[in-house]
């Protein structure tokens, strides 16, 4: 009698975990790239569901002209949090690293 005690629980603790829908493909209602012979480059997308996001890039000299050219980019991008609010972050990526701001991000 106890083990199907427990078999009935295990099944209905079970039945209580929230059930996930299969994910569904969003589409991409914008989609945009281009690339120069010299290395600079824009890309930039947009989705049904809101997601956007563009960056531009350059090549640069290095510092140490042994270590080549190097990427220089800037971008953003937006997406809608659960809570409902439009999240955007702003970066850049150069000789002094990744920079990232937005408004729900702490200031140092």
């Amino acid at each position: 009698m106890q083990v199907v005690l427990t078999c009935l629980m295990l099944v209905a603790a079970a039945l209580a975990l929230p059930q996930q829908r299969p994910l569904e493909p969003i589409a991409i209602v914008r989609q945009a790239s281009d690339i120069s012979p010299e290395g600079a480059y824009q890309w930039g997308y947009e989705t049904a569901n809101g997601i956007k996001a563009e960056e531009v890039g350059s090549l640069a000299p290095a510092d140490n002209p042994e270590d080549g050219n190097v990427v220089f980019a800037e971008g953003s991008y937006s997406y809608t949090g659960d809570d409902g609010v439009v999240y955007t972050v702003t970066y850049k990526a150069d000789k002094n690293g990744y920079q990232a701001s937005g408004a729900h991000i702490p200031k140092k």
